[in-house]
């Protein structure tokens, strides 16, 4: 399950999350706005689960992000520094996924879930690349 190819394709699904958050984002007018803050909660869920079974982790079955970072960061304590942002997109996990009487995602919110999206993807991609090419060097 661990093996570079299983992390290669957690990675790229992490990928189309962001991508198709990003995309729903400019081509839908008017934009569904918890749908792509849903796929940016996605897209960091999957990053970071990505992270922690390259690091030999088991695969926890939770969308809590703040678990998710706390388990990466028994690997590499840089993972703090996501903590604030993971606790932002926790909230579009669930609350979102189903309708409600309240709209309660702004465009704003909107803008900063795919900010922080981006932010973890990138952050989570430069440690696994770092850390296959440890693994590779060995």
């Amino acid at each position: 399950m661990n093996d570079n190819f299983d992390i290669k394709e957690w990675i790229r699904f992490a990928q189309m999350d962001y991508d198709a958050a990003k995309n729903i984002s400019v081509l839908f007018h008017p934009v569904p706005l918890e749908i792509v803050c849903f796929h940016c909660q996605q897209a960091a869920e999957k990053i970071l689960k990505a992270y922690a079974l390259a690091n030999g982790e088991p695969l926890m079955k939770t969308h809590d992000l703040s678990v998710i970072i706390a388990q990466c960061k028994k690997h590499n304590q840089e993972f703090s520094n996501l903590d604030r942002i993971g606790i932002m997109l926790n909230d579009y996990a669930v609350i979102h996924k189903y309708p409600t009487k309240e709209d309660t995602v702004t465009e704003g919110d909107m803008n900063i879930a795919l900010d922080n999206a981006l932010e973890i993807l990138e952050f989570a991609k430069v440690r696994i690349a770092e850390l296959m090419e440890s693994k590779d060097g060995q």
